[in-house]
Protein backbone atom coordinates (compact mmCIF):
# COMPACT_ATOMS: atom_id res chain seq x y z
CA UNK A 1 0.00 0.00 0.00
CA UNK A 2 0.87 3.35 -1.08
CA UNK A 3 0.03 6.98 0.49
CA UNK A 4 -0.06 9.26 -2.60
CA UNK A 5 0.65 13.07 -3.09
CA UNK A 6 -3.43 13.90 -3.12
CA UNK A 7 -2.69 17.56 -2.98
CA UNK A 8 -5.38 18.96 -4.86
CA UNK A 9 -8.15 21.82 -5.41
CA UNK A 10 -6.91 22.66 -1.65
CA UNK A 11 -7.49 26.85 -1.73
CA UNK A 12 -4.48 28.66 -2.16
CA UNK A 13 -2.55 25.67 -3.46
CA UNK A 14 -0.37 25.67 -6.40
CA UNK A 15 -1.20 22.55 -8.82
CA UNK A 16 -0.53 22.13 -12.08
CA UNK A 17 -2.93 19.64 -13.70
CA UNK A 18 -2.89 21.08 -17.44
CA UNK A 19 -4.29 17.54 -18.65
CA UNK A 20 -2.87 14.49 -19.31
CA UNK A 21 -1.21 13.28 -22.85
CA UNK A 22 -3.51 10.83 -25.03
CA UNK A 23 -1.78 8.20 -23.83
CA UNK A 24 -2.11 8.74 -20.48
CA UNK A 25 -5.98 9.35 -21.01
CA UNK A 26 -6.43 6.70 -23.40
CA UNK A 27 -4.93 4.49 -20.08
CA UNK A 28 -7.42 5.64 -16.84
CA UNK A 29 -10.75 5.08 -19.55
CA UNK A 30 -9.40 1.88 -20.81
CA UNK A 31 -9.95 0.65 -16.69
CA UNK A 32 -13.93 2.58 -16.49
CA UNK A 33 -17.64 2.22 -17.99
CA UNK A 34 -20.17 4.23 -18.37
CA UNK A 35 -22.80 3.86 -15.67
CA UNK A 36 -25.71 1.61 -17.27
CA UNK A 37 -28.63 0.90 -14.69
CA UNK A 38 -30.12 -2.12 -15.58
CA UNK A 39 -26.36 -3.52 -16.33
CA UNK A 40 -24.78 -3.02 -12.95
CA UNK A 41 -25.54 -5.00 -10.00
CA UNK A 42 -28.42 -3.94 -7.59
CA UNK A 43 -27.04 -1.27 -5.38
CA UNK A 44 -24.65 0.12 -7.57
CA UNK A 45 -27.21 3.10 -8.02
CA UNK A 46 -26.65 4.56 -4.54
CA UNK A 47 -22.89 4.50 -4.35
CA UNK A 48 -22.84 6.63 -7.72
CA UNK A 49 -25.55 8.96 -6.62
CA UNK A 50 -22.89 9.13 -3.20
CA UNK A 51 -20.07 9.78 -5.32
CA UNK A 52 -22.17 13.11 -7.25
CA UNK A 53 -23.21 14.23 -3.85
CA UNK A 54 -19.57 13.67 -2.40
CA UNK A 55 -18.57 15.69 -5.45
CA UNK A 56 -21.24 18.31 -5.34
CA UNK A 57 -19.89 19.73 -1.95
CA UNK A 58 -16.81 21.22 -3.65
CA UNK A 59 -17.66 24.01 -5.84
CA UNK A 60 -14.31 22.88 -8.30
CA UNK A 61 -16.23 19.99 -9.39
CA UNK A 62 -20.02 20.55 -9.73
CA UNK A 63 -19.57 21.32 -13.92
CA UNK A 64 -19.02 17.23 -14.62
CA UNK A 65 -19.06 16.32 -17.92
CA UNK A 66 -19.35 12.54 -17.00
CA UNK A 67 -19.11 10.16 -14.21
CA UNK A 68 -18.03 6.78 -15.19
CA UNK A 69 -18.18 2.99 -12.78
CA UNK A 70 -14.37 2.01 -12.52
CA UNK A 71 -15.78 -0.69 -10.08
CA UNK A 72 -18.81 -1.11 -7.54
CA UNK A 73 -19.16 -3.48 -4.94
CA UNK A 74 -22.62 -2.92 -3.49
CA UNK A 75 -22.78 -1.42 0.23
CA UNK A 76 -19.48 -1.50 0.23
CA UNK A 77 -17.48 0.16 -2.17
CA UNK A 78 -17.50 2.16 -5.47
CA UNK A 79 -14.41 3.84 -7.04
CA UNK A 80 -15.48 5.94 -10.08
CA UNK A 81 -14.16 8.07 -12.39
CA UNK A 82 -14.71 11.58 -12.65
CA UNK A 83 -14.40 13.83 -15.58
CA UNK A 84 -14.58 17.54 -14.62
CA UNK A 85 -15.09 20.64 -17.00
CA UNK A 86 -12.00 22.52 -17.75
CA UNK A 87 -11.24 25.04 -15.35
CA UNK A 88 -7.54 26.08 -15.24
CA UNK A 89 -4.67 24.66 -14.52
CA UNK A 90 -5.09 24.02 -10.81
CA UNK A 91 -8.24 21.21 -11.37
CA UNK A 92 -7.70 18.21 -12.66
CA UNK A 93 -9.95 16.94 -15.70
CA UNK A 94 -9.88 13.40 -14.13
CA UNK A 95 -10.22 12.47 -10.62
CA UNK A 96 -10.94 9.24 -8.68
CA UNK A 97 -13.76 9.01 -6.50
CA UNK A 98 -13.96 6.22 -3.41
CA UNK A 99 -17.05 5.65 -1.39
CA UNK A 100 -18.97 3.29 -0.15
CA UNK A 101 -19.12 2.40 3.75
CA UNK A 102 -16.50 4.25 4.43
CA UNK A 103 -14.99 8.10 4.54
CA UNK A 104 -15.13 9.36 0.68
CA UNK A 105 -12.56 10.95 -1.01
CA UNK A 106 -10.93 12.41 -4.36
CA UNK A 107 -7.93 11.34 -5.86
CA UNK A 108 -5.81 12.52 -8.63
CA UNK A 109 -5.40 10.93 -11.82
CA UNK A 110 -2.23 12.54 -12.15
CA UNK A 111 -0.86 9.99 -9.22
CA UNK A 112 -3.24 7.20 -10.20
CA UNK A 113 -3.77 5.50 -13.41
CA UNK A 114 -6.07 2.76 -12.64
CA UNK A 115 -8.64 2.05 -9.79
CA UNK A 116 -6.19 -0.63 -7.85
CA UNK A 117 -3.97 2.74 -8.15
CA UNK A 118 -6.77 4.83 -6.84
CA UNK A 119 -8.23 2.43 -4.16
CA UNK A 120 -4.42 1.82 -3.06
CA UNK A 121 -3.96 5.30 -2.89
CA UNK A 122 -6.85 5.34 -1.15
CA UNK A 123 -5.88 2.92 1.71
CA UNK A 124 -2.57 4.24 2.25
CA UNK A 125 -3.93 7.86 2.60
CA UNK A 126 -6.78 6.87 5.09
CA UNK A 127 -4.33 4.43 7.05
CA UNK A 128 -2.14 7.44 7.65
CA UNK A 129 -5.19 9.03 9.18
CA UNK A 130 -5.40 6.24 11.18
CA UNK A 131 -2.40 6.13 12.70
CA UNK A 132 -2.26 9.65 13.10
CA UNK A 133 -5.18 9.05 15.30
CA UNK A 134 -4.28 5.56 17.13
CA UNK A 135 -1.13 7.63 17.90
CA UNK A 136 -2.46 11.00 19.05
CA UNK A 137 -1.24 13.37 16.33
CA UNK A 138 -3.34 15.73 14.08
CA UNK A 139 -4.95 15.09 11.23
CA UNK A 140 -5.33 18.33 9.99
CA UNK A 141 -2.48 17.71 7.06
CA UNK A 142 -3.51 14.27 5.94
CA UNK A 143 -6.96 13.41 3.87
CA UNK A 144 -9.70 14.89 4.92
CA UNK A 145 -12.26 12.14 6.66
CA UNK A 146 -15.69 13.08 7.62
CA UNK A 147 -15.45 10.99 10.70
CA UNK A 148 -14.40 12.08 14.17
CA UNK A 149 -10.62 11.67 14.97
CA UNK A 150 -11.78 8.94 17.67
CA UNK A 151 -9.88 5.69 18.56
CA UNK A 152 -13.20 3.29 17.61
CA UNK A 153 -13.21 5.37 14.00
CA UNK A 154 -10.06 4.67 13.51
CA UNK A 155 -9.83 1.45 15.05
CA UNK A 156 -13.53 0.57 12.75
CA UNK A 157 -11.63 2.15 9.36
CA UNK A 158 -8.71 0.21 10.12
CA UNK A 159 -10.77 -3.09 9.83
CA UNK A 160 -12.52 -2.10 6.42
CA UNK A 161 -8.93 -0.96 4.93
CA UNK A 162 -7.28 -4.33 5.93
CA UNK A 163 -11.29 -6.14 4.19
CA UNK A 164 -10.60 -3.83 1.02
CA UNK A 165 -6.66 -4.75 1.01
CA UNK A 166 -7.26 -8.24 1.37
CA UNK A 167 -10.68 -9.15 -0.48
CA UNK A 168 -11.16 -6.13 -3.40
CA UNK A 169 -7.67 -4.66 -4.15
CA UNK A 170 -5.94 -7.57 -5.68
CA UNK A 171 -8.91 -7.89 -8.32
CA UNK A 172 -9.12 -4.15 -9.50
CA UNK A 173 -7.69 -3.75 -12.91
CA UNK A 174 -4.35 -1.95 -12.90
CA UNK A 175 -1.16 -2.31 -13.04
CA UNK A 176 0.04 -4.96 -10.53
CA UNK A 177 3.73 -3.41 -9.95
CA UNK A 178 2.14 0.14 -9.41
CA UNK A 179 0.12 -1.30 -6.25
CA UNK A 180 2.94 -2.53 -4.40
CA UNK A 181 5.17 0.27 -3.00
Amino acid sequence: MRKLAVRMTRAGESHDASGLNKFMKTEILRHVRPFVLHEEEEGCDALLIKANEFLDKFAWAKDRKNLWVADCFPGVLGIFLAELAPQGQQIDQYIWVVVGDLPPAYLSSQYAKSPRDALDGYMGEMLAWVEAVESGQPTDDLIPNDGAPTPANARALRTRLEFLGREILPHLPGDEDSAQS
